[in-house]
């Protein structure tokens, strides 16, 4: 029984080194070690949200609302659009446990989260259920944005968007969407 004790102990002290370790690597700023061992740690963090949006606490935060879509384009040039969910969809007690939507559709904004925009692209693909048939289709990830009002102004909802490509990926056939 003491050896059980032992390798439970070793084993949650080696998750806790990993996980102060990874959160440590994506919190710091560009630097030799970032660079070296980002590669692997993106690929625990981007997944659980646990990365760091530190452009809403600069001293010039995001002066837009953002919104991200997806347009999915088939083999047969039919065209699917997706919009993913966003916290204000939803009443105010069904919106609290997605508070990580807009984190989410900020930081598909960023150069190094190519992972992130392939797994998204792939959510896309899976949410719509497109056809092995309808393969190759191409996904383009999109911003739609608009500016918000400035303090002490109200906010004008017909304020026109903007769009902004932010990624395209090409499938080629079904399999490389369920990976």
């Amino acid at each position: 029984m003491a050896w059980r004790w032992t390798a439970r102990r070793l084993l949650v002290s080696a998750f806790l080194v990993w996980h102060i370790g990874a959160t440590l690597v994506a919190v710091s700023p560009p630097c030799p070690v970032k660079e070296r061992y980002w590669p692997t740690v993106q690929r625990y963090v981007m997944p659980l949200g646990l990365w760091q949006f530190w452009s809403m606490f600069s001293p010039n935060p995001f002066r837009d609302t953002l919104v991200v879509e997806a347009e999915v384009v088939d083999s047969q040039g039919l065209r699917h659009v997706f919009a993913f969910p966003r916290s204000s969809d939803y009443s105010i007690w069904r919106a609290m446990p997605r508070f990580r939507y807009m984190k989410y559709t900020a930081n598909l904004v960023g150069d190094d989260v190519d992972p992130l925009r392939m797994g998204a692209a792939r959510h896309v693909l899976r949410t719509l259920n497109i056809p092995a048939a309808s393969y190759p289709v191409d996904v383009h990830l999109y911003y739609k944005y608009r500016p918000i009002a400035p303090m002490g102004t109200p906010d004008d909802p017909m304020t026109p968007t903007k769009t902004h490509t932010v990624a395209t990926y090409a499938f080629a056939d079904l399999s490389e969407v369920r990976r």
